[in-house]
């Protein structure tokens, strides 16, 4: 730290530098948690001054939170003193709490796994390259446009996105991205500060979660089993809903109750002015889905406090393209910022998947998609036939997906403990005394899909058969 000297000619008060200097020191970082400060009398004998003058400053700095003083152990900087820095000042403690957590169990065992090849990943998220319309770089040079044609304008990019995603809004009010990621991204930066509390409904893909942790955001989790209540936007001063798309749902409602649930949230959130940022999928695996009469951006009577993004995956192996939806005055914050930010999607890019969408190739794709994702879940639920008297297959309508239950319930941590040592990696939920597992149908490769199932078989026996000796 530099050398503390006070000026006497300042028409700033002697305890007032004090007080500044020791801010200071602790927004740059020279001061840290748990740093000790010189006892009053030492510190007034150094500057030259009267003990009441330290004495004062150090009463401000308590005051502040900043510093805390306890008999045996003498002033150390506050472990919370980043919380009581003025906003507008970032401290070494600020950048460290907006960095990833490092407590996500679901981001540690996939970070820690994902790139060794003896593991079989189902956590991506992402479409496996053999169900991609184009597998590789190579395959994408199909769809640009010839020399004998023009090159489509961000106008009919974003009008053949909007007929995909079977949306009719103004190509106005869209915000066109290179993933979701970016989507989401520009939200965060559009709506929130960091510090801010947000609800988000569960399940999340951990990528999306830790979006949301690297910008300093505060996380309140709610489900379709535990909704929000007005106790909870009273208490902790939400500022932003995130929710998922029908897709994501737990499915453990009905459609008229669920649409019931939603239209309750929205009314909340209508009345105090807090907006709902909707996470929503469309995959070139199966084609568009209808317009879903559950979305909060279909339910918002006027929409202007929702805000619709979502990417369309499968078009090649890492590769989707985003999209916001939202409000016109959003719309153009938000189209502000991605070019102050430099992530407006590059030209060629739009340009490739307008003529995707626009092609003859992106029907047959479809078809042949559908064929081969029926198969896979055939010769899976095959495969899960002998847990048949331990688990329950939802009835779901999601044909990229198997949703089952295991009974009963266990130790989620150690069951991905278990998971781990098969080399799976694969996070299941609780839900009513269950264990339910989304098992993906398209992250993988086939036989590493099947290989999977294996090992996810052998690994619900073994832990059945535990718990039957355990019982008897």
């Amino acid at each position: 730290m530099a050398r503390f000297i006070l000026n006497p000619e300042s028409s700033k008060p002697l305890y007032k530098q004090i007080v500044d200097y020791y801010e200071d020191s602790i927004i740059n970082g020279s001061l840290q948690t748990g740093n000790p400060l010189p006892a009053e009398r030492d510190l007034a004998v150094q500057l030259g001054v009267n003990r009441s003058t330290v004495t004062t400053a150090y009463a401000e700095l308590r005051a502040s939170g900043l510093i805390t003083s306890r008999q045996g152990s003498g002033t150390r900087v506050s472990s919370d003193a980043a919380d009581f820095i003025p906003s507008h000042s970032t401290t070494w403690n600020k950048l460290r709490n907006q960095h990833l957590s490092e407590n996500t169990t679901l981001f540690t065992h996939s970070s820690n796994y994902m790139n060794d090849p003896s593991f079989i990943n189902l956590n991506t998220g992402e479409v496996a390259p053999d169900l991609c319309l184009a597998r590789n770089a190579y395959d994408l040079t199909a769809y640009t446009t010839s020399k004998e044609q023009f090159s489509p304008t961000m106008f009919q990019t974003k009008h053949m996105i909007n007929r995909f995603i079977n949306q009719s809004v103004s190509t106005e009010n869209i915000v066109l991205t290179s993933s979701l990621e970016q989507a989401i991204l520009l939200s965060v930066k559009c709506f929130l500060n960091p510090g801010d509390v947000i609800a988000v409904e569960e399940p999340i893909n951990p990528s999306q979660l830790n979006l949301f942790l690297a910008s300093g955001i505060h996380i309140i989790r709610y489900s379709a089993d535990r909704p929000l209540t007005n106790h909870h936007f009273q208490r902790e001063g939400i500022k932003l809903i995130i929710a998922n798309s029908m897709m994501e749902h737990h499915f453990s409602l009905t459609p008229s109750s669920t649409i019931q649930q939603r239209k309750k949230l929205l009314t909340q959130c209508e009345k105090i002015g807090i907006p709902i940022l909707e996470i929503v999928k469309r995959s070139l695996l199966t084609g568009s889905y209808d317009n879903d009469s559950c979305s909060y951006y279909e339910l918002g009577t006027d929409q202007k406090l929702v805000v619709q993004v979502g990417h369309i995956t499968g078009i090649s192996p890492g590769l989707s393209m985003g999209w916001v939806l939202g409000p016109e005055h959003v719309i153009k914050r938000l189209s502000a910022l991605q070019i102050q930010l430099s992530m407006a999607p590059p030209p060629v890019f739009l340009e490739i998947v307008h003529n995707i969408l626009y092609s003859f190739e992106i029907h047959e794709h479809f078809e042949e998609v559908k064929e081969e994702l029926r198969a896979r879940k055939k010769q899976v639920l095959n495969k899960l036939d002998a847990l048949k008297d331990q688990i329950t297959i939802l009835e779901i309508a999601d044909s990229t997906s198997i949703w089952f239950d295991f009974k009963p319930a266990l130790n989620l941590q150690e069951l991905r403990d278990i998971l781990l040592e098969a080399h799976v990696l694969l996070s299941p939920s609780l839900y009513e005394g269950a264990v339910r597992f989304k098992l993906p149908l398209t992250t993988v490769s086939k036989d590493n899909l099947f290989e999977a199932t294996s090992r996810l078989v052998s690994v619900l026996n073994t832990l059945h058969i535990r718990q039957f000796a355990e019982i008897y």
